[in-house]
């Protein structure tokens, strides 16, 4: 940029764009600002003091530049519910590389932006092309942006292809809320200053903030794997239950003068544990006639 040039004015992102000429630049240690004149319009004639960003490009480029905008505007029109931006930002940060698909980068809100549409694949089981058909889109170099729509889409898909890590966040967000709901949180003021919140308080917010991203996430994974999660974590406790369960009743028998019952049952519990590496049936080949173990059974000759 130099005096004299031409440039495209905007005074935000999607305002319409004016003609103005620089009359001078002022680079400061931190901000530059520049003297502007408009060429058209009703303020041609007007001199003005701008920020330096408010200059887009050479006028030169201003259909260009209009086009790209008008894409950006195009897909603006979808806002998210608090519930929904927060869930969408717990999928992207465990599930989903900022390598393949960015969110929240360009000139519309959680617009979200197809970097690798190999990974995309690998990610949510679709094509690029799947989103980019359905939602407002448009490309923009090597990079395809969506709507917002099409964000919560692609990390509706990719919780449908991977919803472990996303129930086991929920489980454990929703434990640090019954902790806090039953015995309240610490918490700090606006002004910093601590102080204890009330069960009741936190049971509030819970139900405000934390419920609604819960509920949407477990949607997002479908009923399927939530049912699935919801039996695995209720095996798990059940195994923990009858663990304790079994060791008193094997201290029981321990403290009243049975001891070798006692190691017995510890003994078989733990030799007999099914575990993930034996519960899956192991198909052997048959064995040959030399490799089959003999058993020797003793027996009283007949004719005694």
């Amino acid at each position: 940029m130099e005096p004299g040039e031409e440039w495209v004015y905007r005074l935000r992102d999607m305002a319409p764009s004016q003609r103005v000429r620089v009359l001078s630049i002022d680079r400061r240690k931190h901000t530059t600002r520049v003297v502007i004149e408009f060429l058209e319009g009703e303020r041609a004639g007007v001199v003005e003091d701008v920020p330096a960003g408010r200059l887009r490009c050479p006028w030169s480029r201003v259909a260009e530049h209009d086009t790209r905008m008008a894409n950006w505007q195009r897909i603006s029109g979808y806002e998210f519910t608090p519930a929904e931006e927060r869930a969408v930002w717990v999928v992207a940060e465990l599930l989903i590389s900022e390598e393949i698909v960015t969110i929240d980068f360009g000139y519309a809100r959680n617009a979200a932006g197809i970097e690798d549409e190999a990974g995309l694949e690998r990610s949510t089981g679709k094509l690029a092309r799947d989103f980019t058909d359905a939602f407002p889109s448009f490309r923009d170099g090597d990079t395809w942006w969506l709507s917002a729509e099409g964000t919560v889409a692609i990390v509706e898909a990719a919780c449908r292809v991977r919803p472990m890590p996303i129930l086991e966040w929920v489980v454990a967000e929703e434990r640090k809320c019954r902790e806090a709901c039953k015995r309240g949180s610490p918490r700090k003021s606006l002004d910093g200053e601590e102080y204890d919140s009330s069960p009741d308080r936190e049971y509030a917010l819970y139900l405000e903030f934390e419920r609604p991203v819960h509920e949407l996430l477990r949607q997002w994974c479908g009923h399927r794997a939530v049912t699935f999660q919801e039996r695995l974590d209720a095996a798990e406790a059940e195994i923990h239950r009858l663990d304790e369960l079994l060791a008193r009743a094997a201290d029981s028998v321990r403290d009243n003068k049975l001891p070798h019952l006692a190691d017995w049952l510890d003994e078989e519990h733990e030799r007999d544990r099914i575990t993930p590496h034996n519960i899956r049936p192991v198909v052997e080949r048959p064995l040959e006639p030399n490799e089959i173990p003999v058993r020797t059974v003793h027996r009283k000759a007949w004719w005694r």
